[in-house]
């Protein structure tokens, strides 16, 4: 993958309308995760939590409480965590490492030997099947309200078509019901109260209110206002004034580090 990112950098083919390199996802939404916080190193919005003080300002200000300036585990950190006994207890939302990770037969050793599992998920898993406790969800495209964000950054609105069969219920509803019997009533949010509230703690969502993004069926980030349209295309700035034949792009010489087996050798 690195190897097309440098190819379409060095053939003028990043920061330029109507090309670049989009990843394919493995699953539904999983760009929106990961605009939404849901890796170890950002806060909603892809702001630094280590380094970004006035973002970590922000949230503690709107949460009401201190947020930890430590990165988290990624996920190959927490099976490593899990084998030296550091990581006892797993939260899964949405996720079936049990099938899902390269090493299966470890995987699932590992998991097998944690203290307490909790899945939140549509479906009973292979995860779900080894989980002390298992929180059925709603299926997040069709029987719930919310946005959902493409590999090109383009928020979209997605619209309840069917009550969740059964004892399944919507995240939100799952996640504050749990804050409240933890001590901490956050009431009954709404898909869309949940939504501004993300606007007014990430900048680069801040112009994409409900009625925008069905006016103007979806809005790619960053968009920072109600007046702007949001960005087609990134990374125009890596790109000299003049005109095609005068791009550069930042291009920058490395040493060489052969592999290990070469070195052993």
């Amino acid at each position: 993958m690195l190897a097309l990112i440098n190819l379409a950098l060095l053939t003028g083919h990043v920061g330029v309308y109507g090309s670049g390199l989009n990843p394919l996802r493995g699953q539904n939404n999983v760009q929106g995760g990961g605009d939404m916080g849901a890796i170890p190193n950002k806060l909603p919005g892809f702001q630094d939590v280590e380094t970004d003080g006035e973002a970590r300002a922000r949230f503690e200000a709107a949460w009401g409480t201190p947020i930890d300036p430590t990165y988290g585990y990624t996920l190959t950190q927490m099976f490593e965590a899990m084998e030296e006994g550091k990581l006892t207890t797993v939260y899964v939302v949405g996720e079936n490492p049990a099938q899902s990770e390269a090493d299966q037969h470890r995987a699932v050793k590992l998991l097998e030997g944690l203290e307490h599992i909790v899945v939140q998920d549509i479906l009973l898993t292979k995860t779900a099947q080894m989980a002390d406790v298992v929180l059925p969800a709603s299926a997040t495209w069709c029987e719930a309200e919310g946005t959902v964000t493409s590999s090109e950054r383009r928020v979209q609105r997605v619209r309840k078509a069917l009550d969740p069969p059964g004892d399944a219920r919507d995240d939100i509803w799952i996640i504050s019901e749990m804050a409240r019997r933890l001590g901490h009533d956050w009431g009954d949010p709404t898909a869309e109260q949940v939504w501004d509230e993300v606007r007014s703690l990430s900048p680069m969502h801040a112009g994409m209110s409900y009625a925008r993004l069905e006016e103007l069926g979806g809005i790619q980030w960053p968009c920072r206002d109600e007046q702007d349209p949001g960005a087609q295309f990134l990374h125009g700035r890596l790109w000299l004034s003049g005109d095609e034949q005068g791009r550069k792009a930042p291009i920058s010489v490395v040493h060489h580090d052969p592999p290990v087996d070469e070195l052993s050798e």
